[in-house]
């Protein structure tokens, strides 16, 4: 080494003081984007497609469905508790965070006090029809539970984990029970489980990940400095892509908490490859002096960086295929993790053949001194005999094996017709979880809790009068109540007269007097939330439930209700009343979604197939051999996810994520395969010894990055939230399933007779590079 530095050594030196100036932004970035986490599962809808729209229309003519329900043991339309909780929460109060009850609570409505106010004038209903009239809705199925049901102000589903607790407070005060003894259900309280187990999983999962993944890292290269160079880059890039997220605006939520640790595995993964090119280099090369060390790392950073190069690149094409989602959460990981990956390889690659440079591996270096193998662990040696012995097992049958993976793969792709998506309330929680323990307690009490809204429209020009409008509500209402599935309706006309017929004089009389009194009493009406008046359009809600744990396919459940009323309607336009219908709710949100999700598995896979298709192409220069290089990393989804389609496993948020992603990392292993393979046949090997040679080079690798990428990722499927539980494991099989493509299926395609007359691009290494590894495999 002369005086002067190294360019490599330089490099590391400046990117590390770079690293260091940047840190406190990333850290600063990284804690605000975790302090503000938040997710509305509800809001998944995009803005601009039909459901939302209607969703964000309803919310602004009538009221938000960010409601939260209550109940506990003994809670009843009697319990004077459910009453004094009923003032406690309507009247005038302060938080313990600084915010009055009227900021954060819109209104509050219990069945005791609905069944009061339903016996009391005007309408002076009996009290057994009251209770009628509530079940399902705010009184339970035995007309004795009862519930309260509050709807928050926007500000206060911002601030939704402070009040839930002082809805709980307010509710131990009043009650004297422990906490633990009242139910809450509703996207708020929803909304705050996934938040919680979201920075939990960051918090500990995330950092378990990171533990494990540096483990796995060291026991691969066994070396604490080399280790030590790649944990920085990678936790470099988890600060960035944390950052990132508050930086553009953005809100960490469940579906974004994977991305900083799928970025650090990858990171260690590209490390982990790259320094195998360099162990090789020294082991082939019998690098005995620090000078020839140096020398190594000249040789193998010309020979890796374009691998691990096109390795990111393929893997961002992978990840960035998910900004086509229109599901906002799906796209944002895409774009961040995408973006996140591609910036911290290129710190890798500044940092870390400095690093190999300032501290060559001692163990490597003095085994060549003393003119024998370098010392490997047992577990390395084991797995290099294991590969030696696989290799000449492949070769004897290699069309078995190639027959066998191409069979696989028709099968398994028939059950791709039968996949299936859900994102209903038991696909979000485990099953023990407090989530569903609240559900189940308030659906056995209460009735189904998952509210479906269908908004009646009047044309401005109706004749008819409000009582007859008011019959017109009721009779759709009981339409609906009469589908099957749909429980616990409500409507204006629940808070109206009986539209009981009379004849003669009595009959017109009664009519005058009721539409009347209904007029007066207009605008009580209208604060009911059960009506809307725009510039004369009158809008009439009713409201229906169904069941958020039993298995209901919301897609029929909803064309069922849409093909019931449509009939109606007609009858009542033949009568010269116009009317229309819309249907919104969170019901028709999550079938939206559910629909959305498919879509988005389609779309995203085919442009990462697309676009990693095209650069396998440009860089083996033939369309062939590029398109039938293609054929293992094809393998693992349309296995995983046919096994899952003739398994009837649906899909959910997180499963979508994965096809894309799992093709992005599996071509790295494919792309390092190849680079091999390539070198071993521009020195006219045949395709057997090309094959036997690039499984001895870098197979070891190839399983060491599968390993650490998978169990890296597989400690968030503990979480508590499915979907991330959900893509942890799916990621672990599908990693692994492409480790036996790269293994098997592309080995053995290779040694087929058509594979001896493909088109290989040539490896461009330098003229004493080729010489090198000629002379050494001659040898």
């Amino acid at each position: 080494m002369t005086s002067e530095k190294p360019r490599y050594i330089r490099r590391y030196i400046i990117t590390v003081i770079a690293l260091v100036l940047v840190a406190p932004f990333l850290i600063y970035g990284a804690h605000q984007s975790v302090e503000s986490m938040c997710i509305a599962p509800e809001k998944w809808a995009p803005p601009y497609m039909q459901s939302r729209k209607n969703y964000d229309r309803f919310m602004k003519d009538f009221e938000s469905n960010d409601l939260i329900l209550i109940s506990w043991p003994g809670c009843t339309v009697d319990d004077p508790r459910l009453t004094e909780f009923e003032k406690r929460i309507e009247g005038p109060g302060k938080t313990d965070f600084g915010e009055t009850h009227e900021e954060i609570f819109a209104r509050i409505v219990t069945g005791a006090g609905t069944v009061d106010s339903l016996t009391a004038p005007p309408l002076k209903l009996p009290r057994d029809e009251a209770l009628e009239r509530l079940q399902g809705v705010l009184v339970g199925k035995n007309l004795k539970d009862s519930c309260a049901v509050i709807i928050l102000t926007y500000r206060g589903n911002e601030l939704r984990t402070q009040a839930i607790d002082h809805v709980l407070k307010v509710a131990q005060d009043v009650c004297g029970l422990p906490r633990e003894e009242f139910y809450l259900t509703g996207p708020p309280v929803d909304g705050v489980a996934i938040d919680r187990a979201s920075i939990h999983s960051v918090n500990v999962f995330g950092a378990l990940s990171a533990i494990l993944a540096t483990l796995l890292c060291w026991f691969c290269i066994r070396s604490w400095m080399l280790t030590g160079t790649i944990l920085l880059a990678g936790l470099f890039g988890q600060g960035l892509v944390l950052s990132m997220v508050y930086y553009s605006g953005a809100s960490l939520d469940a579906v974004l908490i994977v991305t900083p640790s799928l970025v650090f595995v990858l990171t260690i993964s590209a490390g982990v490859h790259l320094v195998n090119y360099y162990y090789d280099e020294l082991c082939t090369t019998q690098a005995k002096t620090k000078t020839e060390a140096e020398e190594a790392v000249r040789r193998s950073f010309a020979q890796g960086w374009l691998p691990c190069l096109l390795a990111a690149i393929t893997t961002a094409i992978g990840l960035g295929s998910l900004m086509v989602s229109q599901i906002s959460p799906i796209a944002l990981f895409g774009m961040i993790a995408s973006i996140g990956l591609l910036v911290t390889l290129g710190v890798l690659l500044l940092i870390l053949p400095g690093a190999m440079q300032l501290w060559p591996p001692q163990r490597i270096l003095k085994a060549n001194q003393a003119e024998h193998p370098a010392h490997m662990p047992r577990t390395i040696t084991r797995l290099s005999r294991f590969l030696n012995g696989f290799t000449h097992w492949l070769q004897r049958y290699s069309l078995p094996v190639f027959l066998t993976s191409l069979m696989l793969m028709t099968v398994s792709a028939y059950g791709l017709v039968y996949t299936r998506s859900s994102v209903d309330i038991p696909s979000l929680f485990p099953p023990g979880s407090q989530v569903l323990k609240d559900y189940r307690f308030n659906e056995d009490r209460m009735g189904p809790l998952i509210p479906v809204e269908v908004v009646i429209q009047f044309d401005k020009d109706c004749k008819k009068t409000f009582l007859q409008r008011l019959r017109i509500i009721d009779d759709i209402e009981k339409t609906i109540k009469n589908i099957d599935g749909y429980t616990g309706t409500m409507s204006a006309a629940t808070f109206g007269p009986n539209p009981v017929e009379h004849n003669g004089f009595e009959s017109i009389f009664r009519k005058v007097v009721t539409n009347k009194k209904l007029k007066e009493n207009r605008e009580a009406i209208l604060e009911s939330v059960y009506l809307s008046d725009e510039d004369g359009e009158e809008s009439w809600r009713i409201s229906a439930r169904v069941p958020a744990l039993a298995q209901v396919d919301y897609g029929a459940a909803l064309n069922k209700l849409k093909s019931t009323l449509q009939p109606e309607l007609e009858k009542y336009r033949e009568q010269d009343v116009h009317l229309t219908a819309y249907y919104t709710g969170i019901m028709p949100l999550i079938h939206t979604v559910q629909q959305l999700i498919m879509q988005d598995l389609t779309w995203s896979f085919m442009t990462a197939f697309g676009l990693v298709a095209l650069v396998i192409v440009i860089v083996q220069r033939n369309l062939w051999t590029g398109l039938l290089s293609m054929l293992p990393n094809v393998f693992p989804i349309v296995v995983v996810f046919g096994i899952m389609g003739w398994m009837d496993i649906p899909l959910d948020i997180g499963s979508i994520m994965t096809a894309s992603v799992a093709l992005g990392i599996a071509i790295d292993d494919t792309l390092h395969f190849l680079s091999w393979f390539r070198r071993e046949k521009q020195l006219d090997r045949s395709c057997e010894e090309a094959v036997h040679a690039a499984l001895k080079h870098c197979g070891r690798a190839m399983i060491h990055t599968t390993m650490i990428c998978g169990l890296g990722l597989l400690v968030f499927g503990f979480s508590s939230f499915i979907p991330t539980q959900r893509f942890a494991w799916m990621m672990l099989t599908l990693l692994t399933t492409a480790l036996i493509g790269d293994l098997l299926f592309l080995p053995a395609m290779l040694m087929q007779p058509f594979a001896r007359h493909l088109q290989f691009a040539k490896a461009g290494l330098p003229e004493t590079i080729g010489l090198t590894h000629s002379k050494l495999s001659t040898e």
